[in-house]
Parts: C-alpha cells; structure tokens; sequence
C-alpha cells in the first residue's frame, strides 16, 4: 500500500471498529433499500452457488471479501447445515431461524458441496459481531473450522488451492468503502491474484454513481447516526462526535423531501433536542451527484463508482475475455436498480448460466 492508502485504510478502520453495532442495527438489519439490495445479492449469490454445486458438481470455499458482521457466514452456513449433526439445543436455534427465514432452509447439495466460507474484515469489532452472531444462532460448532474469519486487509489475498473451488465475494459496495478510487483498483488486483490461477470465481458488488440522486442521499439522510450528518445537510450544530442525531424515519429511494427530522442526543443517551430539521444544500447535493463522494462531518466516507470507470478497472486489472460487468438492473430491475456486479470467471464456469440469463 501508498503512504496515502496506508493512513486512509487506519482511519477508515478506526471508523468501523467505532460504528460496528450501530450498523449492524441501523443498516444491516434496517434499511429497507438496503436490506433489498442485500437480498438481490444473496439471490444471485444463491443462484451462482447452487449452479456451481448442482449442475458443475464443484465443491466450493466461499470467500468474503469485507465479510463485516459475518452475513454470508450465517447464510451459507443455515443452508449447508444438516441439524443431524448439531447438538439438540443448537439444532432447536436452526430450525427457530429457519422458520423465521426460508432462505436459510437446507440445501442438501450445498451441504456436500460447500467446504468451508471464510472471510476477512480489517475491524476487530464486525468480527466479533461476526462470532458472536453465529455463536447465538446455534454455529458456533463450526467457527474456526468451516467457518473461517481472519482480521486482516483486503488488499493482501493470496492465491487460493484449485480444490475446493474458490468463490470469492466483495458484497454490499464494500468496493465504495476501501479507501477510495486507489483501495478499489487494489481490491481488484487482490480479488484477481486470489482466484486466476485456482480457475475460481470472483464477483464483486458495489452501487452505481449513477443511483446517488435516487437512492445514496435517502440512505445516508436515515442512518446518520451510524455514519455521520452527510456534508449536503445543514445546519452543523449537532454534526460532531459528541452528538447522535437519530433520524425519525427512513427516506426511501426517489424520496424528493428535502428535510430530514432527527432527535438528537449526547453520548450518555440523553436528549438534546427533539425535532431538530436538516435541510439539504443543493450546491452540495449536485457536487455529491457529480462525483458520487459521499462525505459526511465524521471521518466516514463512501464512493458510489460510475458504471464507465468500473468498466476501466476491469479491462486493466483482470484478463481480457474472462468476465462481465453487469447492470443491477438487467438482473432485477427492481432491488437490483442502484448495483453493478464485476465478474471473474477464468475457466468460462458460468458462461452458461449468464448465458441461460440472456446476461452473456
């Protein structure tokens, strides 16, 4: 890493490490355009994964890139777990959270055809989050063995054994959030050394520039209190660390409102003010629009990459004929709306599935 990379990435992990839990609620667990987003994600995920398991017969590691609070973990490991083999309390957990979600219903191919899903963060604080989710939800039999979390950079990936196949991801705009233009073109680099040589497969998520006036200005306008007031709201009395400003509801996409009403409250949880009123700067909210920078009065910052410059990372940074950049939207047009996926498929694997998609 650059000097610049090197202070950018201490930063942004001082940033994590102090907002894990309050992500973990406000936006991993709340959001709703959020929460849609990730659920485009896990289905396509989902998709690629039993393809690869069902019709190739490939037995796969599952790799997060970014894994946070160990969201992929949960999933794959609901869906590949077979209670038999649980003790009857962790088993009882299983089949309570399967109930509540059919997504983590079991999957028999997954449950002979995933080896293991690791994951690296560079915040200690999303991975014990990440333990201590998949402890409570009848897991934690399995952490350290087929479930694997290391605290480590994202930029650092070596390349990964042909067997079992590698699939590594970097979901939810994780890309927008590691250190910038340079921490991207890294995470490509990485993602690329990672998979080339094993013939796996590398799939990267992240939100379009595109989607900043639609979708970006809602979201960070509802969950500042995790991040920060965002630069385009004034005024900045309560825009510092010593405050949490919570928003009284969540703006959703296409929201034209341009107030946001907060209650605002010290660090002890006392409230300070009821009913303070943001209002958007249009200067600031054009130049955010423009450049897809998303900044706010804490130290948080996020880029949402034009569609074009993806394209640019792509062609210079992976091999030429092995992999798609595809609009979100072409998949489902309605949560997939604000994404872009970048796909690395040396050996061609899922050339016929994107095909069966009309998507290649």
């Amino acid at each position: 890493m650059t000097g610049t990379l090197k202070e950018t990435y201490a930063r942004d992990q001082r940033v994590w490490d102090s907002c894990a839990e309050t992500y973990e609620d406000r936006i991993v667990c709340g959001h709703p355009d959020v929460t849609a987003y990730e659920c485009f994600e896990e289905d396509f995920l989902d998709r690629v994964v039993l393809y690869l398991a069902r019709e190739l017969g490939k037995r796969m590691h599952i790799y997060d890139v970014g894994c946070g609070s160990g969201r992929l973990h949960l999933r794959y490991a609901m869906k590949s777990t077979d209670t038999a083999l649980l003790n009857s309390r962790d088993a009882e957990t299983v089949h309570g959270l399967r109930r509540l979600n059919p997504s983590y219903a079991f999957e028999p191919a997954l449950a002979v055809q995933i080896d293991s899903v690791g994951g690296i963060d560079f915040s200690a604080s999303m991975l014990d989050l990440a333990r201590a989710k998949l402890y409570e939800s009848g897991l934690g039999c399995f952490v350290g063995d087929k479930l694997r979390l290391e605290q480590g950079s994202a930029f650092d990936l070596q390349p990964m054994p042909t067997e079992p196949l590698p699939v590594v991801v970097s979901v939810c705009n994780s890309v927008g959030v590691m250190q910038g233009p340079e921490g991207a073109m890294a995470l490509y680099k990485s993602v690329r050394r990672a998979v080339e040589t094993a013939g796996g497969i590398g799939i990267i998520s992240g939100y379009r520039q595109e989607a900043v006036g639609t979708f970006a200005l809602g979201n960070y306008e509802s969950t500042m209190d995790v991040c920060g007031q965002p630069r385009w709201l004034s005024p900045d009395t309560y825009a510092s660390a010593r405050y949490r400003q919570v928003p009284r509801r969540y703006k959703r996409a296409y929201d034209p409102d341009p107030r946001v009403v907060v209650d605002v409250f010290d660090p002890e949880g006392n409230l300070v003010q009821a009913g303070h009123v943001l209002i958007r700067d249009e200067t600031r909210v054009r130049q955010t629009v423009e450049t897809g920078h998303i900044r706010t009065h804490t130290d948080y910052e996020s880029h949402w990459y034009p569609f074009s410059l993806v394209d640019e990372w792509i062609n210079e940074h992976w091999p030429a004929g092995c992999s798609y950049h595809l609009a979100g939207v072409d998949i489902d047009v309605l949560r997939g709306e604000p994404a872009q996926l970048s796909i690395l498929d040396p050996r061609g694997l899922l050339k016929p599935l994107l095909a069966r998609w009309k998507l290649a």
